[in-house]
């Protein structure tokens, strides 16, 4: 009998403590996972600037950009500057969930846009959370307006460049800001004395109205704002602060707004601002995006 009880011993003890082992197993909280933030913006234009947003993987997007001309340019006359305006029309692409390309064409200086845009991090919670969501940008744009036939100057000229990092975050549901510094290259500028590049602060929010409406704003900071010249004298180029709404219309987001910056590009609108908010020189203008689904995501198999 002696020889037994060990074994009679482990063949209680075993099972009571498997038993323990899966009762503390149950007892465990679920693995914590982690939540991605969406939506931080609802497009991927505040109005002008660039958001920390891109379509997802597969999804083309079409995007009208209208100016009117301005509000006090004999505004009786041409009816509040409806009877002049300014068009951008473009496509991007999103070939994976972190990476979109686009083109797009501006009837200002007749211009040919090309960009890329970088997911490098998403604001999250749970398991690998994150404050904030950053995002790269860079644009390419050409010139093909004619120049003066004396004024020689190569293909070159034509070419300036946009390199943005955007930070931004949701604060809640019905607040979100972001931070772009940013920096505009020109090959060509209108006189020696006049620097090839602006750095700029892009500063951006939107607070939400009511489901599909909200308020957006936003502004560019330049300390060395790009110059003109006109005739002897050098004028420096305004920051542009834009204001308006977007307007969320199932596959399409409507944005309405009032901004003095006449251009569409980023060059244009960073460092070519020459309306005056105190002036009158304010455009109003629209912007109109529609998304089509052209390779859709592929879901998990079914398991039976």
């Amino acid at each position: 009998m002696k020889k037994f009880f060990p074994f009679l011993f482990l063949l209680v003890w075993l099972p009571s403590h498997a038993q323990d082992d899966l009762f503390d197993l149950l007892d465990e909280p679920e693995r914590e996972s982690t939540d991605y933030t969406i939506a931080t913006f609802k497009g991927t234009r505040i109005v002008n600037m660039q958001t920390n947003e891109l379509p997802a993987a597969g999804v083309l997007q079409f995007m009208i950009q209208h100016r009117f001309g301005a509000i006090n340019d004999d505004f009786l006359y041409n009816f509040f500057g409806l009877d002049r305006a300014d068009i951008r029309m473009g496509f991007d692409y999103s070939f994976t969930d972190w990476l979109n390309i686009g083109v797009g064409r501006s009837s200002i200086g007749k211009t040919y846009d090309g960009f890329l845009k970088l997911r490098l991090a998403r604001q999250a919670t749970g398991k690998k959370s994150f404050p904030i969501s950053i995002t790269a940008y860079s644009a390419t744009n050409v010139i093909t307006q004619r120049f003066p036939s004396d004024l020689p100057t190569n293909f070159t000229d034509r070419l300036n460049y946009t390199h943005q990092i955007i930070f931004a975050r949701k604060f809640s549901e019905s607040f979100s800001l972001q931070i772009a510094p940013t920096i505009v290259h020109f090959n060509l500028v209108d006189a020696a004395s006049i620097p090839n590049d602006v750095f700029s602060l892009g500063i951006g929010g939107r607070y939400k109205l009511t489901k599909r409406v909200s308020l957006n704003l936003e502004y560019y900071f330049s300390p060395n704002p790009h110059e003109t010249v006109v005739g002897n004298e050098t004028i420096p180029f305004k920051n542009p602060l834009s204001i308006g709404f977007d307007i969320e219309t199932g596959g399409h987001v409507f944005q309405l707004f009032l901004t003095n910056a006449r251009g569409m590009t980023d060059p244009q609108v960073i460092a070519n601002t020459a309306g005056e908010w105190l002036n009158g020189d304010i455009y109003f203008g629209f912007n109109l995006s529609r998304v089509f689904t052209v390779k859709k995501p592929k879901l998990p198999e079914a398991d039976f």
